[in-house]
């Protein structure tokens, strides 16, 4: 009997604890998370790798907040810079981050990690909410048109390659 209950105690901690930590952490910063992760496991074209990562988007896409909550820290290195894609403070972005309806900008050119939020085109990832999970796609010809190369790690992490 004792047993039984102890057993039963442990289960309903764990069933709390994990409730308390689906709670903790916001969809819109696990997804900042994840591009910041994607940055990690990203080569960009050599002369796109030096000085602060400009990561570029827009102040009214949900992601804002969680993106700029990760400013200062390294990525291999280089300082992560959120700027906003309408008035980079840089010359380029090295990462755009784009909503699903929104059209690419035809600034966005060669060395640019292009991640969008939800289904839509010329994308090298895209993010998509699958059964209640965070799930990305991996476009490597579209990372190839901009000279960028993903490790096989995270590769092998995408619900699909293409």
């Amino acid at each position: 009997m004792v047993r039984a209950l102890s057993f039963l105690a442990i289960v309903a901690g764990l069933g709390l604890a994990a409730g308390m930590c689906r709670a903790q952490v916001d969809g819109k910063d696990l997804k900042a998370a994840y591009i910041f992760n994607f940055a990690m496991f990203t080569t960009w074209p050599d002369a796109a790798g030096k000085g602060p990562l400009f990561v570029c988007t827009n102040p009214d896409n949900p992601l804002w907040s969680g993106l700029n909550a990760l400013n200062g820290k390294p990525v291999n290195g280089r300082p992560w810079t959120v700027t906003e894609l309408a008035h980079p403070k840089a010359a380029r972005c090295d990462i755009a981050v784009l909503p699903r309806a929104m059209e690419r900008p035809a600034l966005l050119t060669g060395g640019v990690l292009v991640v969008r939020d939800g289904a839509g085109s010329k994308a090298a990832i895209t993010l998509v909410e699958d059964d209640e999970h965070i799930r990305f796609d991996i476009d490597t010809q579209e990372a190839a048109k901009s000279g960028l190369r993903f490790s096989s790690h995270l590769l092998r992490l995408a619900r699909n390659v293409l």
